[in-house]
């Protein structure tokens, strides 16, 4: 049950922002499934702060009847900037509570463009350059490359103690029902390294793109999913 949140699974107005492609501010709920039944809930939700920084956050957890069996909870933060219109991250943690405690904490410093990684008591050391990201940052990039019209997509991730590329392919479009009505959606596909493992977003042209349904199958074909139920803000 632990793959079900592990696999799927990121103050100024939005007036200061409204001539770009970078997100408003907001808070959207997903309900989880495990084979098609319900096993759980998740939010995920974009904060800005009057620093001028920002905090984009998923917290997601078995609900119900499952949770009786297995109460997981796993909570993913990315804080990051805007810089020239770019977005830089600054600090990612994860952590799982529940079946198994797990977490990974990734501190980027741009002076000397070195990210520091601590994950399965090892810590090491990443060499970064401007456009890397984090495995839940690029989420909201792509958010933002979608608005602006961009369809070829591939992301830099620093994770467990390296630097992976993301190439999400662009699989068509489709109409989709979701808890606010049907959408019409990109929908992009993300391949593990090897090919045993996929995740597929469908993304709303209508709320900025946001991943309104993501479906993960896993490498024995267990397939887990989480679809929108309500959004605040987009």
């Amino acid at each position: 049950m632990k793959k079900i949140i592990i696999g799927l699974l990121c103050v100024w107005n939005y007036g200061v922002y409204a001539n770009d492609s970078f997100p408003p501010t907001f808070t959207a709920q997903y309900k989880l499934y495990a084979e098609g039944f319900p096993a759980g809930r998740a939010t995920r939700s974009l904060t800005a702060f009057a620093d001028g920084k920002f905090l984009f956050e998923t917290v997601a957890e078995t609900t119900g009847f499952i949770s009786l069996f297995k109460k997981i909870r796993i909570s993913e933060r990315s804080r990051f900037k805007r810089l020239n219109n770019k977005i830089q991250p600054l600090e990612y943690t994860y952590r799982q509570t529940g079946h198994k405690d797990r977490f990974n904490i990734i501190s980027f410093d741009w002076s000397k463009n070195i990210a520091s990684n601590t994950f399965k008591n090892q810590s090491k050391q990443i060499r970064i350059q401007n456009g890397i990201l984090d495995r839940l940052l690029y989420q909201l990039v792509l958010m933002q490359d979608l608005k602006q019209g961009k369809r070829k997509l591939q992301y830099k991730i620093a994770d467990k103690g390296k630097v992976k590329t993301y190439t999400p392919k662009f699989l068509g479009t489709e109409r989709i029902n979701t808890g606010v009505g049907r959408l019409d959606t990109l929908k992009y596909q993300r391949r593990s390294s090897s090919n045993k493992r996929s995740t597929t977003l469908w993304c709303a042209s209508s709320l900025h793109y946001l991943p309104v349904k993501v479906v993960h199958i896993e490498k024995n074909g267990d397939e887990f999913s989480m679809i929108l139920k309500t959004v605040r803000g987009l």
